[in-house]
């Protein structure tokens, strides 16, 4: 039994249902990413550099079908991707369904959805990020003052990541990403109130979202983002060899 799984079915509207993954948590013996994969992904993966990256990005996009294959009770590996002009992707079969990735480090989180688009950012927290140089060139005037007052680096830094997570989490939301301008929207209200997306060139980025702060693990600084609404976030780690009996077992009929 996978008991820490919602139900088969898509999720309600007032719910995004976020996945955290331990990317760099070892696979049980006989597990084969690349038989989830597309033949894309699988070459995207074969280019880094580092195996410990090409890993990561693996495991993170089976995670991501294997959610999509649970929500749309089809075999992972058959569902097709599509994305915007900005590279946004998204199911490309006509579904409710929305979702998003994102991972830094060993983390990776994804976000499932029918309240509308959807963004996510997670972030490793670091010290040494030069927060107030920064904020004070590409973030809004009171969103770098924020940052500026903290009263250590080590807490500018800390500001700026907050901010910088939900930044970014509202610009995918909208669709264009950091391509969207990050002084474009002014997140240092406080969370769950409703932001506004200014100089946007296509109707869903003006429209008003509500992002809300993650904490995910310790280290890691999050955001997730979605239409403005009453939705909730449900937030549960899920190892792969779960994902793997919530969604192809369940599907599929495999033990």
């Amino acid at each position: 039994m996978n008991e820490g799984f919602p139900l088969r079915k898509l999720p309600p509207g007032a719910i995004i249902d976020v996945w955290t993954i331990d990317l760099d948590r070892p696979l049980s013996p006989g597990s084969n990413l690349d038989d989830i994969l597309s033949i894309e992904e699988r070459n995207r993966a074969d280019r880094y550099l580092f195996p410990r990256d090409a890993s990561r990005f693996r495991l993170c996009r089976a995670m991501l079908r294997l959610g999509l294959a649970r929500y749309l009770e089809k075999a992972p590996e058959k569902i097709a991707l599509t994305a915007n002009s900005y590279g946004k992707p998204s199911v490309a079969e006509r579904s409710a369904l929305n979702f998003n990735v994102s991972h830094s480090g060993g983390l990776g989180a994804i976000a499932f959805t029918t309240a509308g688009e959807v963004g996510i950012d997670v972030e490793a927290i670091r010290c040494n990020v030069e927060a107030v140089e920064i904020a004070s060139a590409h973030f809004t005037r009171r969103e770098a003052a924020m940052i500026a007052a903290a009263a250590t680096p080590a807490e500018q830094a800390s500001v700026f990541l907050r901010l910088w997570t939900r930044k970014e989490a509202v610009l995918k939301a909208a669709g264009c990403g950091l391509l969207g301008g990050l002084d474009g929207v002014d997140v240092s209200q406080e969370p769950l109130s409703p932001v506004t997306l200014r100089g946007a060139t296509d109707e869903s980025a003006e429209s008003c979202w509500r992002v809300q702060d993650l904490e995910p693990i310790d280290g890691f600084a999050g955001a997730v983002a979605a239409p403005a609404g009453n939705w909730l976030v449900l937030q549960r780690p899920v190892r792969f060899e779960d994902a793997v009996r919530g969604s192809i077992g369940g599907i599929c009929g495999a033990a």
